[in-house]
């Protein structure tokens, strides 16, 4: 399949879907991660950097008082939210990515298109940001309720908290997209995107989760496997014990293990978007039929915009 025979915008099952992002995935692939990972190379670097960092904070024979703790705490706090600003990086490029795939239909673009994409937009970003932790907090105790909720069930209790999961991820990302495209303003594009996709939303919710298990799944068998035989190899032959982290080596794994970490998050934020973005599309044309966001797009548009 080439990518300009791909259907953004057409009515899709669940077993459609993951097929149709499978497609996609396979044209896209070697061309998404080499241009989205030489805008994340440096973040990639810094995040090396504070890993390393981490590491030299490592010491598991202390007995460590309060007031270390707490700085330890600061330090992990500090490299949780980092990682954060690299994935809300990582989500906008993947937008931008999505946006130039759709319009454009092929892949004559480079990270630089990408780039300037993303800088144009940067005040939209920002300020849906801002919103969407405002409108997180506002949701933060129904949402919980949910979860805890769904974590009861017994078996079918995680599947349930990540499809919670997913809608959320999807209805933040519609939101944000008819943000982006000037189809509402930011008071109104949370109702509009929820409106957009509630008649189908536990559907595609299924849908993204399914995409996103299975790829959650490869990244960490690819992953995790092996620092784990690493690790055993390690303990057994090496002499891991509990000075290892005051080595160089040990500082050097930890480092390693961080920026491994940093890019299966990244990993997983490009398969969001995209999985995201075709069910955004879908939904679109369900809803509304073809053509019609241009049409709204038009509408009473000045010229400037």
């Amino acid at each position: 399949m080439e990518l300009s025979e791909f259907e953004f915008k057409r009515e899709r099952k669940v077993g459609e879907f993951v097929q149709d992002f499978i497609n996609l995935l396979k044209i896209i692939w070697g061309h998404m991660t080499r241009e989205l990972l030489r805008l994340l190379v440096g973040p990639l670097c810094m995040m090396m950097l504070v890993g390393y960092y981490i590491s030299t904070q490592l010491n598991l024979n202390v007995d460590y008082s309060s007031g270390e703790i707490v700085d330890m705490l600061v330090i992990f706090g500090f490299a949780g939210l980092f990682m954060l600003l690299i994935g809300v990086l990582a989500f906008g490029f993947t937008i931008e990515y999505f946006i130039l795939l759709r319009n454009r239909r092929d892949l004559l673009f480079s990270y630089k298109d990408i780039w300037r994409s993303f800088i144009d937009q940067r005040n939209k970003y920002i300020r849906f940001l801002l919103a969407s932790i405002v409108v997180g907090v506002i949701l933060f105790i129904p949402i919980g309720f949910a979860i805890f909720i769904s974590a009861l069930i017994p078996l079918v209790g995680s599947i349930a908290v990540g499809i919670v999961f997913s809608i959320l991820g999807l209805w933040f990302f519609t939101a944000f997209m008819l943000y982006r495209e000037n189809y509402y303003d930011l008071f109104d594009t949370y109702t509009s995107a929820f409106s957009l996709l509630k008649e189908k939303i536990g559907e595609y919710g299924l849908a993204s989760y399914v995409v996103t298990f299975l790829f959650r799944s490869l990244i960490t068998l690819t992953s995790v496997v092996p620092f784990i035989i690493i690790g055993l190899v390690a303990y057994n032959y090496v002499g891991f014990n509990n000075d290892f982290f005051e080595t160089y080596i040990g500082k050097i794994l930890v480092t390693f293990g961080s920026t491994v970490l940093t890019v299966f998050f990244i990993i997983y934020y490009m398969l969001s978007v995209i999985s995201y973005g075709i069910i955004y599309e879908t939904a679109k044309e369900l809803r509304f039929g073809e053509d019609v966001f241009d049409r709204i797009h038009r509408i009473g548009r000045r010229d400037n915009v």
